[in-house]
């Protein structure tokens, strides 16, 4: 990054004298008060006194001084041996050096040639990201930590002395307010607790500024961040790791590795019970998380919002050309198919199983059309849409239904539907009480093109910040207190929700605080559309860009925002008309080539209004917080090891298959050849 921006700011002519002289003149300068300020010491260790030189010798009298006179430029003689002269004036000098050199490289990283110029000043930086920041917000974040005193209005009436009569009725009010648990007034005054509250029930550490060099990044958790960086560049281990462990409250975390779940679920069980979401059973033995989609669903409202998420997760990256575009379509048809068949499920009491045996054959089965035509309760309109959608012209309809199949796809897995759906052996989730006792939601699912867990994480993504925003409502702080932070990682491909920009926009206000990750910009664009995506990217009051991108228009874009700056410039003219010609110059303050150059545990953050920051990252596997991470970590493997050995390999179930084919006489048997009839 320095070889960058010293080529970015380099004259295209060589220095002139001044820089040496300037040089020249201060190493002069530490020369000569390092042979008097050795002088000094001299005497004062000889038990001579502290001696200072007259004003007048203090050119005159350096030589003499070096040359062994230690009375040289003084009031008085003075007894010095030559040897501590010597001594006390060499250490001097040293010391000088080192400090002048110390001060020297902290001024250059400060202000000098190799500092980026146009980035956030120091000051800019503690009003953003700085602990400064968070010790004015956390009366908002953490209404929980503060307590009440009452308002104006009844300090008001108590100064005007009220009748007794009054003074009665507001006795009566008080005593039923504290008898419900009600305070009066907004937090105007912090408890000993909160003024001893950590950084971390308010904000999650980003990293150390380093250009400029202004300490610790903290982001508030009622401010929404968004992570770009490509595979194996850190997100999960500088930045959505630690996030995680320091939230103070709730967490949600959608993740595609194993390893990633283990290293964090020792530490986040310490806080609160723990639910994990496997469909393909990647971590077995851990506490499940399980959710049936059709409870609920008799409210309209909630089918047709649980309907398109699933369906949202049906679009993929990667698209041919108006690819994306068709499936947007589709998904949008079978949504009106999917919801139908949910809310005509939990108008009859139906089970998940008989939603997948109208979704196998959806044009032979009638029960849903019936339902929704024939129940009172059921939506007036939803009967037309259903036919609407599965009658209609035959390609549209056919891709329709392929595509409310591959919705439910997950589900027609005996295996999955047995870890996801609850059952007499397995009961529902109860994520309202996750929520209250800070308890951690992982979703684990996996990339595959054949079985995609996204459209079930997506579903129960949104059921879950349903039930939050519900909470917070209630809640009598008026917000999550302590906040909830949702941690997606892998945002494309895990959990693309439809509603995450309105989410974004209301309610991290309401104690819901937001984290996506994801590789390149043009996974988001190409599922959620480059609208929608820059929306995204709008609604983002933290961008943390990773350096390695190789999309060049990203890395331009990037370049924009950051902004120019504007340096100075000087040419030379020799010959005749020889002379010196100064100027200014806008450049960029970052190049996009240095955005992608940027360094390992290295990310630019831009911050809400401010200019753009260079932040050094702390990965979370380091240090002693992070040996004891790898430990539990590895605890965690084992455990899972002895629970995946006891499964059956695919030779037993081979053979366990075979064996109940022949009871069944599912297997024809042939009669050996030369066998008599």
């Amino acid at each position: 990054m320095e070889a960058a921006v010293q080529q970015n700011r380099r004259d295209p002519y060589p220095w002139t004298w001044e820089p040496a002289a300037a040089g020249a003149f201060g190493f002069g300068v530490i020369v000569l008060l390092g042979i008097h300020l050795g002088r000094s010491l001299a005497c004062l260790v000889s038990g001579q006194g502290l001696r200072i030189t007259e004003r007048d010798a203090l050119f005159s009298s350096a030589w003499p001084i070096l040359t062994g006179d230690a009375s040289a430029g003084l009031a008085g003689s003075v007894n010095v041996p030559v040897s501590a002269l010597a001594i006390s004036i060499v250490f001097i000098e040293l010391a000088l050096i080192a400090g002048c050199t110390v001060g020297l490289i902290w001024v250059s990283r400060r202000w000098g040639p190799l500092t980026l110029k146009g980035l956030a000043a120091p000051r800019e930086v503690g009003r953003l990201l700085g602990v400064r920041r968070l010790r004015k917000d956390r009366r908002i974040i953490r209404r929980d930590l503060c307590a009440a005193r009452p308002n104006q209005t009844h300090r008001a009436i108590k100064e005007r002395r009220p009748t007794t009569q009054l003074r009665s009725a507001i006795e009566l009010l008080a005593r039923s307010n504290r008898a419900e648990g009600v305070k009066l007034g907004w937090p105007k005054r912090l408890t000993r607790q909160s003024r001893r509250s950590y950084p971390t029930d308010v904000g999650w550490r980003i990293g150390k500024a380093k250009h400029p060099s202004a300490g610790e990044l903290w982001c508030p958790w009622d401010r929404t961040a968004g992570v770009i960086g490509p595979q194996g560049s850190g997100k999960t281990l500088d930045l959505l790791t630690p996030a995680l462990l320091g939230a103070p409250g709730a967490a949600l975390v959608t993740l595609t590795k194993a390893d990633d779940l283990l290293l964090s679920i020792t530490a986040r069980s310490r806080k609160g019970p723990i639910a994990v979401l496997d469909p393909f059973g990647l971590a077995p033995g851990l506490p499940a998380m399980v959710w049936d989609p059709i409870v609920g669903c008799v409210d309209p409202m909630i089918a047709e919002r649980r309907a398109k998420a699933f369906t949202a997760g049906t679009v993929k990256a990667g698209s041919a050309a108006h690819g994306d575009d068709a499936a947007r379509f589709y998904a949008a048809e079978a949504a009106k198919v999917v919801q139908a068949y949910f809310h005509a499920a939990a108008l009859t009491g139906r089970t998940l199983d008989d939603v997948l045996q109208w979704v196998a054959n959806p044009l032979k089965t009638s029960d849903p059309s019936e339902i929704l035509r024939e129940h009172p309760h059921a939506e007036r309109f939803w009967y037309g849409l259903l036919h609407g959608a599965l009658h209609g012209d035959d390609r549209t309809a056919g891709n329709t239904i392929t595509t409310v199949q591959q919705t439910l796809a997950l589900f027609f897995q005996a295996d999955i539907r047995q870890r996801c759906v609850p059952s007499a052996d397995n009961p529902a989730t109860d994520i309202a009480d996750l929520i209250q006792a800070n308890g951690t939601m992982y979703l684990l699912g996996r990339e595959d093109p054949y079985a995609s867990a996204s459209p079930l994480m997506t579903a129960l993504t949104e059921h879950v910040l349903d039930t939050a925003l519900e909470l917070a409502n209630q809640s009598p702080y008026g917000r999550l207190c302590p906040p909830m932070v949702s941690v997606l990682d892998e945002l494309p491909s895990t959990a693309p929700l439809p509603t995450l920009r309105t989410r974004m926009a209301n309610e991290r206000a309401l104690g819901l605080s937001f984290i996506y990750a994801a590789q390149t910009w043009r996974q988001l664009a190409s599922i959620l559309g480059e609208q929608d995506a820059r929306a995204l990217f709008g609604l983002t009051n933290v961008l943390v860009v990773f350096g390695g991108s190789k999309d060049v228009s990203f890395n331009k874009e990037i370049s924009e925002l950051a902004g120019t700056v504007r340096v100075s410039r000087t040419t030379w003219q020799t010959g005749q008309m020889a002379g010196r010609n100064v100027s200014g110059e806008d450049i960029p303050v970052l190049r996009p080539e240095m955005i992608r150059e940027l360094e390992e545990r290295h990310a630019l953050v831009v911050a809400e209004n401010g200019k753009p920051i260079i932040a050094e990252l702390a990965r979370c596997i380091d240090g002693k917080r992070g040996k004891a991470l790898r430990a539990e970590q590895a605890a965690a493997r084992e455990r899972l090891s002895g629970v995946q050995s006891t499964k059956l390999s695919a030779e037993q179930r081979r053979a366990a298959a075979l064996a109940e084919a022949r009871r069944l006489g599912l297997i024809k048997t042939t009669e050996p050849e030369g066998t008599p009839a």
